[in-house]
């Protein structure tokens, strides 16, 4: 299907939002992808233009998809699409991904989120405010430095304004920071799982991790460890950064 480009926002240090109104509606749930193949490339890329990105808008917020990305410079597909003026016409095909929250999911949940890895989590989250679902999730979210945590504002009043979501952002590279962070420090590691959530494998909760595929693999291999059963775990790897 036919998608034009309405609007792109920057979200963070090298992340940036861009707003697809596709030719008709289309039904989704909150954490599917699509596929996003763009009329040319600028740049050379090996992969092609073709690439499949999760919605990071809700079902809940009609009349757009949003597609939030980082960018980077060795990444042709990323730079061409950065470049895209508005109103440019792309091909889209989906919705498609098991990853994802239907309102019967009544959870508790625990989200793990490694750097863009929250898209899927976004949609979620929003969709669960918006819907005002009895849903508790408790986000736990890294990052290097806080200028690169995408959708910081929102993920906070979220916080804030809604008694069943938890949010816990850490950073692993605080110093490199022109921020001071004071918040929590290092990756999600046994560390820091331990002192967010003692006794982890007693917790009847599903725990999701979505990040580059090293951090999920750790994350996963963590979990184990630590006594939690591979049914109550989901996860999602970002490749292509």
């Amino acid at each position: 299907m036919k998608l034009k480009l309405v609007k792109k926002q920057d979200e963070a240090k090298g992340t940036v939002s861009f707003f697809w109104e596709p030719e008709k509606k289309v039904s989704y749930l909150p954490g599917q992808f699509f596929y996003f193949t763009l009329p040319s490339l600028k740049y050379p890329d090996p992969r092609g233009a073709t690439r499949h990105f999760t919605i990071s808008s809700s079902p809940t917020e009609e009349g757009f998809f949003r597609l939030s990305t980082r960018i980077r410079e060795e990444s042709g597909y990323k730079k061409t699409l950065n470049e895209l003026p508005l109103g440019t016409g792309i091909e889209g095909e989906g919705p498609n991904g098991t990853f994802l929250l239907d309102e019967g999911d009544t959870g508790p949940h625990v989200f793990f989120a490694g750097g863009i890895g929250i898209t899927p989590f976004r949609s979620i989250i929003k969709f669960v405010v918006d819907k005002n679902l009895n849903i508790p999730i408790h986000l736990i979210y890294s990052n290097s430095i806080p200028e690169e945590i995408a959708f910081r504002k929102e993920i906070e009043e979220w916080q804030a304004g809604h008694p069943n979501i938890k949010v816990d952002m850490a950073v692993s590279k605080p110093e490199e920071s022109k921020e001071k962070w004071e918040g929590l420090t290092g990756r999600i590691d046994e560390n820091l799982i331990g002192k967010l959530l003692p006794n982890i494998g007693s917790l009847n909760s599903i725990f999701w991790i979505s990040g580059p595929p090293a951090m999920v693999d750790a994350v996963e291999d963590l979990l184990g460890k630590l006594g939690v059963t591979s049914n109550k775990v989901r996860s999602e790897k970002f490749t292509g950064y």
